[in-house]
């Protein structure tokens, strides 16, 4: 790797990057959820990629409702002990130069990708994604679909491989399974827009949800059958009972899975998402089995590879309703922490791809 005279890198593909790029980074912890004084956009080093690992010249990233958390989390002060830390999981753009053993990816590729790996102690939050530039391991790194562009891409790697992983451990792909019928508890967010299409794609005749009123026709769109008004009702009272062979609880709320027990059958799932409060009831349905979803792996390509593969045929949609500069991180965590963001915020590198995208 040479610097030349203009500032740039000339890295070992050939490719020119610049000595300096924009980031936001959190210098520490917030006191509370929602206090996002501690994270900034400034000027960094441009990282670089070593053995095994790929610089992505970022064009777009998100914000996930993790993203805020983590802001308040003590574990972000023991990690900025050793300096500002650059955030972000979500991130889409173009392979800017590959490190020594790499070989799936080359200069050029458009990639998505989730920074959530973890190799603990070392290095608990990975991260990064909110930047000009970042840094991965090959091996997490996936092609994007061709059926997204990059502002798409950017929202879907975390909340799709969280739905992706939680269909898997329940079961999915169910070959021969007739009258299928799911359940997603909360369908307007990240993780509900792609669970109900992973749904259908999986084959489910039935897909239930709730919501507000102004979002069934979005959800029905995606292919939500029955989309309950939770400010009236719930959906376990308007199931029968025996009716349901998964549910997906992807709210978490305290005492779902024993509201649930009834509608499921035997021989049927329940598998929560924990952060809310969720758990496993203590007096489950015998045949029923439960399981804790527990962290998203963002550790291997091949599983974005198969949700690339879904969406390639038109089975994974994007819906990104607001996007934000990089400079406007705070705007962006702002809509999201308000609990009313529609699919996913997004988070544009350049100015230029600031627009309202919303693809059904």
């Amino acid at each position: 790797m040479l610097l030349l005279a203009s500032g740039a890198f000339l890295m070992p593909c050939g490719a020119f990057a610049p000595k300096t790029m924009r980031a936001a980074v959190a210098s520490g912890a917030g006191k509370k959820e929602g206090d996002f004084s501690k994270i900034k956009v400034t000027d960094r080093p441009v990282p670089q990629p070593g053995h095994g690992q790929v610089l992505i010249r970022v064009a777009a990233s998100s914000v996930n409702p993790i993203d805020w958390k983590i802001m308040s989390m003590s574990v972000l002060n023991v990690v900025t002990l050793f300096g500002p830390k650059v955030m972000g999981f979500d991130v889409a753009g173009t392979i800017e130069a590959v490190g020594s053993g790499c070989s799936r990816l080359k200069t050029g590729d458009e990639v998505w990708a989730d920074l959530g790996k973890s190799s603990l102690p070392l290095h608990p939050i990975q991260l990064g994604a909110w930047a000009d530039y970042a840094v991965a391991d090959e091996s997490q790194v996936g092609l994007k679909s061709i059926t997204h562009n990059l502002t798409e891409a950017a929202s879907l790697p975390l909340v799709g491989l969280t739905s992706y992983q939680a269909f898997k451990k329940a079961g999915a792909p169910w070959t021969g399974k007739s009258n299928l019928t799911v359940v997603i508890t909360s369908g307007a967010g990240g993780t509900g827009l792609v669970a109900i299409q992973l749904a259908k794609h999986y084959g489910a005749t039935r897909i239930i949800t709730s919501s507000s009123p102004k979002n069934f026709e979005l959800l029905k769109s995606m292919g939500a059958t029955d989309v309950f008004d939770y400010h009236k009702t719930t959906v376990w009272k308007e199931l029968e009972d025996n009716s349901v062979d998964f549910v997906l609880d992807n709210f978490g709320a305290p005492g779902t899975a024993d509201l649930a027990m009834p509608s499921l059958r035997s021989g049927g799932v329940f598998e929560y998402v924990p952060g809310k409060g969720g758990a496993a009831s203590k007096k489950p349905k015998d045949g029923v089995t439960q399981i804790n979803f527990g962290l998203c792996d963002s550790s291997k390509h091949e599983d974005l590879d198969a949700l690339k593969a879904i969406a390639d045929v038109g089975h994974l949609k994007a819906v990104v309703k607001e996007s934000f500069a990089l400079e406007d991180i705070i705007g962006a965590l702002n809509a999201s922490f308000s609990g009313h963001a529609i699919g996913k915020i997004g988070i544009a590198m350049s100015q230029a791809t600031v627009a309202t995208t919303l693809v059904v």
